[in-house]
C-alpha cells in the first residue's frame, strides 16, 4: 500500500511539474499567438497575419476594407512616417492626417500591426566578384561564361551576428542582345564561403520566360532578431511581379507566403 501511494505521488509530481514547463517553456504551444499584421508590398502584394496565419489578400472587398487606415510606410526601403492609405486603379495613394494627399517617389513598403516590426534599409551595388556565382552555374550545370541582365549584390547582417552576410541576384532573362539556351534566375546567400540557395529558376528559353529577381524588403516580423526578406521577380510587360516572403530557418531558405 505505501509503495502504491508513493507511486501516486511521484505520478502527481510529474503532472505538476509537465503542466509548470509547458506554462513557462511552451504557452506559445497552447495559446495562438495575438500577433495581428497587415503588410503591403508595392502595389502588388497585401499579407495579413493572424493567429499564425497567413493569407494572401485578393478579394477586391478585403481590400477595400483596409483602405483609409493608417500604416507605417517607408519609400525604398527608408522610413517616410505614419500616413492613410488608398488603393484605386491598382496603385496605393497617401494622404496625410488632414486626409491631404502626399506627393510619393519610390517604392512603397507599409503595414499596419500591433506590434512593432523591424524595417532594416539595404543597399544594392553590381557584383565585384564573381567567384560564387560561377560556383552556383557550375552546381546546375550552366556555362560560367554566361551573360547577365542582373548580376546584383547587397551585404546585410540578417541573423545579428555582428557578420554581413552577401546576397547575389543573378538572372538572364529578357535578354535582347543574345539568345541563350536556358533561361536562369537565382538568388542565394553566401556566409562564410558557404552558398545558400534562397530562389532557383531554371528553363529553356521561350518567348519572355522567367524574371528579373531582385530585394524589396528587409524587416523582422516575428520578432526572433533575424531578417525576413521580400525577393520579387519582375516579369515581362504588364505580368505583375512575383513576392515572395522568406526565412532563414535551420540554415535554410523557405517561402512563408508569396502573392502567387
Amino acid at each position: 500500500m505505501k509503495k502504491k501511494k508513493r507511486y501516486i505521488v511521484i505520478l502527481a509530481a510529474l503532472g505538476v511539474y509537465v503542466v509548470i514547463m509547458l506554462l513557462v517553456l511552451g504557452k506559445d504551444l497552447l495559446i495562438p499567438s495575438k500577433d495581428k499584421l497587415t503588410l503591403i508590398v508595392g502595389d502588388e502584394t497585401i499579407w495579413t497575419l493572424e493567429n499564425d496565419n497567413w493569407t494572401n489578400v485578393t478579394n477586391s472587398s478585403t481590400i477595400a476594407s483596409l483602405n483609409w487606415k493608417q500604416y507605417k510606410v517607408y519609400l525604398d526601403n527608408k522610413a517616410f512616417g505614419k500616413y492613410y492609405l488608398w488603393k484605386n486603379d491598382n496603385k496605393w495613394y497617401v494622404f496625410d492626417k488632414n486626409k491631404k494627399a502626399v506627393t510619393t517617389d519610390g517604392n512603397i513598403l507599409a503595414y499596419d500591426a500591433n506590434y512593432d516590426v523591424k524595417v532594416k534599409n539595404f543597399s544594392t551595388k553590381n557584383i565585384r566578384n564573381y567567384y560564387h556565382v560561377e560556383k552556383m552555374l557550375e552546381k546546375n550545370n550552366l556555362s560560367t561564361s554566361s551573360k547577365y541582365t542582373v548580376a546584383s549584390e547587397t551585404s546585410i547582417d540578417i541573423d545579428n551576428d555582428g557578420q554581413n552576410e552577401t546576397f547575389y541576384f543573378i538572372s538572364n532573362a529578357f535578354s535582347l542582345d543574345y539568345n541563350p539556351s536556358k533561361i536562369f534566375s537565382f538568388v542565394f546567400m553566401v556566409k562564410n564561403s558557404k552558398i545558400y540557395p534562397m530562389y532557383t529558376d531554371i528553363a529553356p528559353n521561350m518567348t519572355n520566360n522567367g524574371c528579373k529577381p531582385y530585394l524589396s524588403a528587409v524587416l523582422d516580423i516575428d520578432k526572433d532578431n533575424i531578417y525576413e526578406m521580400v525577393v520579387s521577380c519582375g516579369k515581362y510587360s504588364t505580368d505583375k511581379p512575383v513576392d515572395m516572403l522568406y526565412k532563414l530557418t535551420d540554415n535554410e531558405f523557405k517561402i512563408i507566403i508569396s502573392n502567387q
